[in-house]
């Protein structure tokens, strides 16, 4: 049993974007964001899986639930990420503009450690700082692979309630080509170089501070 503020070292969780009905962003006339985010996702899975990771999914299929039922809401997918624990949790989407892989993380300001319980639209911001170490460790793998990469800041739900490392990872066309999203050589090049980067985050992860309520955000100088 995980004690309070950890997490499971050798999960992590893949949220592939999109699903069902909801086709996200066209990418071309043959090619939509939701078929790019599950390939990539899927890729991933082996990959972890090869290395001893146990990947969950929200989605492992077109629909928008790896379950049985109705597509899960942005919510559900936090809380499936929330209540895995994992070590990092990567949202995944696609898109035609730009070129290579854009990394972001929350836009939330850093807090000083996790509150117990978390305010849900505000959970990550106990994480930023971790989030942000990982988004720089797979911008080194990305270089070492010679795949462009953009890391930047942004408020992409649902990254703002998650209580892990978390990123959204948008996989953008090579040298402008939309038509590439859909190379599987390209998304394996880049599966592989986000897996070597979680291969390293795996051991130098960190939790937050866990302040319970009663614990001050901020301390206090005593008179």
């Amino acid at each position: 049993m995980l004690s309070p503020g950890a997490f499971n070292r050798t999960v992590i969780v893949l949220d592939p974007a999109h699903g069902g009905g909801d086709t996200g962003s066209r990418i071309n006339d043959q090619l939509v964001e939701k078929d790019v985010t599950l390939a990539l996702a899927l890729k991933l899975r082996t990959l972890l899986g090869q290395h001893g990771f146990t990947a969950v999914m929200t989605r492992d299929n077109d629909g928008g639930s790896a379950i049985p039922g109705p597509p899960l809401s942005l919510d559900d997918r936090a809380g499936i990420a929330n209540h895995a624990r994992p070590v990092a949790c990567l949202l995944l989407h696609a898109t035609s503009s730009g070129s290579g892989v854009h990394l972001y993380t929350s836009d939330l300001d850093s807090a000083p450690g996790e509150s117990v319980p978390a305010a849900w639209l505000t959970a990550q911001a106990a994480w930023v700082t971790q989030s942000q170490r990982l988004a720089a460790q797979m911008g080194t793998s990305l270089d070492r692979a010679k795949i462009a990469r953009v890391v930047n800041r942004a408020s992409v739900r649902p990254v703002d309630s998650l209580t892990c490392p978390a990123l959204v990872v948008e996989l953008a066309p090579i040298g402008g080509d939309a038509t590439s999203l859909a190379d599987g050589a390209y998304q394996q090049r880049v599966a592989e170089a986000l897996t070597q980067a979680l291969i390293f985050w795996q051991t130098q992860a960190q939790p937050p501070t866990r302040l319970t309520p009663a614990e001050p955000l901020t301390s206090e100088v005593q008179p």
